[in-house]
């Protein structure tokens, strides 16, 4: 058993490491931010920190007197007001914590990563850990960040940084509070708002197995090492992913006219003309739809093989997620 620290621990897939690190019997340090709501970790036997990836020293407070760090947090937006945003805390922020942890000595860290952070090889081919980025394209600052915070923790290797890097694909499944780009998939399928769809495809997971992945990789995770976090079975066109999901929710008439990429892309431009006007989000953004128009599917093979990372049904997850959403009051 352990000390952990848990950035992070407030979000979708942080929450559910944190329950699974308490179940395991380890001492649990959640990092918030000041202010930040706390309420996901009702009932949660974890000591609170205050922290700030944009504030070094408190990273420094944080990670003292802890043996081993989850790195969760993150900005994950499609648009911001200052562009900058996400590097200075993907990219800074995470470098600010893993150069904390170096010197306190931490044992090993476990770094969350993105399969946005590796390329797409296009034609229905499938990526691994080694497939190189080739996302410029349609690279928003998310994705940018995500794939730059990557290769600079990978680096710190070399400097005796003990981390292993886990790259989830798309989590659903219960608790999804805010809810996640992904998660605002099912609900807007519950409300009977998604009857297009578009070309491109998806990696979906249970997000009980992208926690758990997380878990082993800190048990079993080879130093240096990427693991990609999904499901096998889980590669799927947007058409037949969202008609799953109609399916099992009992919703009709799901997905069944496509739009066309030209049309998607059209419909970004004047979102962007219109924020840019208003200083509004964006529904959408042009590298965002850029994005959502590729197949991008992943193997799992080695996390399976090297952690045991689970494989959950993706009709599991997606069914857990539309009753927790309906439970809760989302639709």
């Amino acid at each position: 058993m352990a000390k952990v620290l848990i950035t992070g621990a407030t979000g979708f897939i942080g929450n559910h490491v944190t329950r699974l690190c308490l179940e395991r019997g380890h001492e649990v340090r959640a990092m918030v931010m000041p202010g930040e709501d706390r309420s996901p970790l009702n009932g949660f036997d974890v000591e609170f920190v205050e922290g700030n990836l944009l504030d070094p020293d408190s990273l420094q407070r944080a990670v003292q007197g802890v043996e081993k760090v989850f790195h969760l947090a993150a900005l994950f937006a499609i648009w911001t007001k200052d562009p900058d945003l996400h590097y200075k805390i993907n990219v800074n922020g995470t470098e600010s914590l893993m150069r904390a942890a170096l010197a306190a000595g931490v044992e090993k860290v476990v770094y969350t990563s993105s399969v946005a952070a590796i390329g797409i090889p296009g034609h229905g081919a499938i990526a691994d850990e080694n497939t190189p980025f080739n996302s410029w394209p349609w690279a928003s600052d998310y994705i940018l960040s995500k794939y730059l915070s990557h290769q600079l923790v990978k680096g710190m290797v070399s400097e005796g940084l003990p981390v292993t890097m886990v790259m989830p694909g798309l989590p659903f499944g219960p608790g999804d509070r805010m809810p996640t780009p992904t998660g605002t998939m099912i609900i807007r399928t519950l409300q009977g708002k998604m009857k297009n769809y578009w070309d491109g495809g998806v990696c979906p997971v249970d997000v009980r197995d992208v926690a758990a992945g997380h878990v082993l990789a800190m048990e079993k995770g080879r130093i240096g090492e990427s693991y990609i976090l999904a499901n096998r079975e889980g590669n799927m066109c947007n058409q037949d992913f969202l008609q799953l999901i109609g399916r099992i929710a009992g919703v009709d008439n799901v997905a069944t006219t496509e739009v066309s990429g030209k049309v998607m892309l059209r419909v970004a431009r004047l979102a962007e003309i219109w924020s840019s006007i208003t200083g509004k989000a964006p529904m959408t953004t042009v590298k965002n739809t850029r994005y959502v128009l590729q197949h991008g599917y992943v193997n799992p093979t080695k996390a399976i093989e090297e952690l045991g990372l689970p494989q959950t049904p993706i009709e599991t997850a997606v069914r857990d997620s539309v009753e927790w959403f309906r439970a809760n009051g989302y639709v």
